[in-house]
């Protein structure tokens, strides 16, 4: 009896064994060593300090040294900023247009169901953040109706319109409530 149990206990060990040494083998944290010696390096596209080289005097056919004044320094030789220094303005030119035949506001006429829905926002105070052409307000009344007619989940309309409109709002519970209005307004004026 007691050789059955030695026998029993000397299987379960060898088990236990062989599936530690398979375990261990399945360790995978050599596989992040890196491939190569070379290291890596990365450089910034706006760079705002100089080379360390730029800085140090160049030496003269003489042998004096001499100042060295870089773009970077003073700008360019003419005074202006130097290129790259500043990021470029990204405010659209106020002056262009939008085409005639472009579709939408700007373009083409909102009609009376339009003009409905936007005044029945207006009277409630409901904007939607850099919409000044009224753009996003159509569209939200355009995407109301198209899921209503697919049956969509009210809640799933809700939640898309209400991140529309919270970007304008201090708090959720005052972008739940313009999406509420941005709903009711267009199920009662647009769809």
């Amino acid at each position: 009896m007691i050789s059955k149990f030695l026998q029993l206990a000397m299987v379960a060990a060898g088990a236990a064994l062989a599936l530690g040494s398979v375990t261990a083998c399945s360790d995978d944290a050599t596989a992040t060593a890196p491939i190569t010696s070379n290291p890596v390096t990365t450089t910034s596209m706006y760079s705002t300090q100089p080379s360390s080289a730029a800085k140090s005097p160049a030496m003269t056919a003489s042998g004096d040294p001499q100042s060295v004044t870089t773009e970077t320094e003073t700008g360019s030789a003419t005074g202006s900023r130097a290129t790259g220094s500043a990021l470029p303005a990204t405010a659209p030119n106020p002056s262009t247009g939008v085409p005639s035949s472009f579709p939408g506001p700007g373009g083409q006429e909102i009609d009376a169901k339009g003009q409905a829905y936007l005044a029945a926002l207006k009277r409630q105070n409901v904007t939607f953040m850099g919409d000044t052409d009224n753009s996003v307000a159509l569209t939200m009344a355009e995407y109301v109706c198209s899921e209503r007619r697919k049956g969509t989940d009210p809640v799933t309309v809700r939640a898309f319109v209400t991140a529309s409109v919270g970007p304008g709002t201090n708090n959720v519970a005052e972008a739940n409530a313009k999406a509420d209005k941005v709903i009711k307004a267009a199920d009662t004026y647009y769809c």
